[in-house]
């Protein structure tokens, strides 16, 4: 996987959008990796600290259920660039590639409209979050932190779902 965001420049978007898009998702992506690999630090230490001291990180399962919805959120849109989602093609396997063609176009548009829902609940949930000073239970932290980078993930992930369907709409290069 991480040879792939520095490898695929076969599928490079050669118009500004998408380019101006790829980066993007490619930035998120990243930051969604560095979070995996702080994540697992920060559960490494608890566990070392728990097993040999008697001192775990507190609050080491809050931070890992936030930070384990930001780096998924966060690493959708790459995904989606580079049509890396599982794809069940266990019906259209004998079908003719128009068919298929129309199918991805059909599919994308609806995963961009529905990371579009999904980007204006959360925001609006975060918001409401936010409002109600809601926190986590032992670290105190505001609850809302982890919602804010799901919003442009999201948001990211539909306009993602739409180049994509556009791209393969027009069959212009990616």
């Amino acid at each position: 996987m991480a040879d792939a965001i520095f490898v695929d420049r076969n599928i490079q978007p050669t118009a500004l959008a998408g380019r101006v898009l790829n980066t993007t998702c490619r930035f998120f992506a990243v930051c969604s990796g560095v979070t995996l690999i702080l994540m697992a630090l920060m559960s490494l230490t608890s566990i070392v600290g728990r097993s040999l001291f008697s001192k775990p990180i507190l609050g080491d399962y809050e931070l890992v259920q936030m930070l384990s919805a930001v780096a998924i959120t966060m690493a959708m849109p790459f995904c989606q660039m580079i049509r890396g989602h599982i794809i069940v093609d266990f019906f259209t396997t004998a079908a003719p590639p128009k068919f298929n063609k129309v199918c991805d176009i059909v599919a994308s548009l609806i995963l961009a409209v529905v990371a579009f829902i999904f980007s204006w609940r959360i925001a609006t949930g975060m918001l409401d979050l936010r409002q109600n000073h809601d926190a986590t239970m032992l670290l105190n932290l505001p609850t809302w932190w982890g919602y804010v980078p799901m919003v442009p993930s999201f948001f990211l992930l539909g306009c993602a779902a739409l180049y994509t369907a556009w791209v393969d709409f027009a069959g212009a290069a990616k």
